[in-house]
């Protein structure tokens, strides 16, 4: 990737890029540790805000989809924000991807070992530490992506095709056996708990489980026909995301006979109707969570790292994370930076709880749980950013298709859906750490700033690379 990835650049395809954006969502994991809470906050009508939280990430995603059919590029948010809005900019967007992403996947990594202990202590009668499981994993995972997108992103899609083809088994087992009490009320904005406040309560946690959904750009230096491909997968991915959610929850929910309470009472609803309903084969929804975790680390360790390369090329990240392996073009440095990075936050955090300062349970959970949060709340600023940067880009770089609507009026729209999560990700009264959350990430983004002002200052020519290696003249991206 040294020389901008051209030279691999045969090897991903549509179904492929989808195959690792749906991976990188999590379908599996996501749903299994976030649909409780959506449910007691929505109530019986909790497939109402996936479907809103869907509508919010197509809108995002437009606004990527419109950079990537005229300038594809590894860095993604990097690369545009710093073409529209400046170096400056650029740098702080890179900082805001490296930190938000790397703690979104330190979580990612604890669930890979947290997964397997909890399912070992459901079948067994040993209870062995997560830790050191996850350290095994977790470098099993970097060691694959290390050796190239093409043999990753093909481990990726067999892993999501075995998960989503178990959960779905367990769903179909669920509906045939509570076909007399299929309704159509999850569906009805009647039985929203409080209404819209109801829905907008759950709408971050909603929101988070399909992060990921940005993953296919950041490949689009090692895909075919790029300015095609990124946007179709965008698109095809998010609205079997959109679907996979709904039905699941649909699923659940039936499965608990519309009692939300009783939802609320079970650490993973998804598992116990699994164990309800298909008695010892339950096993294999257990084993479809252990997969997705993978199946999410390794796609999120691919398409992240890549975001990083381009930030370390092109100067508005550190020059170390933007040298790729000769052979092969592999963003080795940034995949290891990454994942040293991602370990030290598990280490640190688990040391803290350990000696009582957060507290004394080090429960893999709660660690997933705070990572998500922290990361979501920093990548907000990131989509915020892109939103703000697409108008700009466009009239700039690329006049003569310049559309109101398309380039102004959907990424406004898009902007507008980023409130909800803002101002519920940061209202007061939360319980410790996530009440201190809000203030972390403010303190970050001025850093961000800080730093962004003496890099540009100190060195003039940062960023003049980025969205040069597709910057070739194209067809209309209407």
């Amino acid at each position: 990737m040294s020389a901008g990835p051209e030279s691999s650049a045969a090897q991903l395809g549509t179904a492929e890029v989808t195959a690792s954006t749906v991976a990188n969502i999590g379908p599996g994991i996501d749903f299994y540790f976030a649909f409780g809470v959506i449910a007691v906050t929505a109530g019986v009508a909790a497939p109402l805000t996936i479907l809103a939280a869907g509508v919010a990430v197509v809108l995002l995603a437009f606004t990527v989809a419109e950079f990537s059919k005229v300038e594809p590029s590894a860095g993604s948010f990097i690369t545009y924000v710093e073409t529209s809005l400046g170096a400056r900019a650029g740098v702080v967007v890179a900082l805001l991807v490296a930190v938000g992403y790397t703690v979104a996947m330190a979580g990612v990594f604890t669930m890979s070992g947290g997964m397997v202990a909890l399912t070992l202590a459901h079948y067994t009668s040993w209870h062995p530490a997560w830790e050191p499981i996850t350290l095994v994993l977790t470098g099993g995972a970097i060691w694959l992506t290390v050796r190239g997108v093409s043999l990753s992103t093909t481990a990726v899609a067999l892993a999501v095709l075995a998960q989503v083809a178990i959960m779905l088994l367990v769903c179909v087992v669920v509906l045939i056996d509570e076909r007399s009490r299929l309704s159509g009320i999850p569906f009805s904005w009647a039985h929203l708990t409080g209404g819209l406040a109801g829905l907008s309560a759950g709408f971050p946690l909603a929101l988070y489980m399909f992060i990921g959904w940005e993953n296919g750009p950041a490949l689009a230096e090692e895909c075919r026909d790029p300015r095609r491909t990124v946007p179709r997968a965008l698109f095809i991915s998010i609205a079997l995301a959109t679907f996979l959610f709904v039905f699941f929850t649909y699923s659940t929910v039936t499965g608990f006979h519309y009692n939300v309470s009783s939802i609320g009472r079970s650490s993973v609803p998804f598992l116990s109707v699994s164990d309800h309903y298909l008695g010892g084969l339950a096993i294999l929804a257990w084993l479809a969570g252990i997969v997705s975790v993978l199946a999410t680390l390794v796609a999120g360790a691919n398409s992240q790292a890549r975001m990083l390369y381009d930030g370390g090329r092109s100067g508005l990240l550190p020059a170390w994370l933007g040298r790729a392996r000769a052979r092969d073009n592999t963003p080795v440095h940034a995949l290891l930076g990454m994942a040293g990075v991602g370990l030290a936050i598990i280490a640190l955090w688990w040391i803290s709880h350990l000696v009582g300062f957060n507290g004394g349970s080090t429960d893999p959970v709660g660690l997933y749980a705070e990572c998500s949060t922290m990361g979501t709340i920093v990548i907000l600023f990131v989509y915020f950013l892109t939103t703000l940067s697409l108008p700009i880009f466009m009239w700039r770089r690329h006049r003569q298709s310049f559309s109101a609507p398309r380039h102004v009026a959907l990424p406004f729209l898009g902007a507008l859906t980023l409130i909800v999560p803002f101002v519920e990700l940061c209202k007061p009264g939360q319980p410790a750490p996530y009440s201190e959350f809000p203030y972390l990430a403010l303190a970050i983004v001025a850093i961000a700033a800080v730093v962004a002002y003496l890099t540009v200052r100190r060195h003039p020519s940062t960023g003049s690379g980025e969205g040069r290696t597709f910057s070739a003249p194209s067809a209309s991206p209407r």
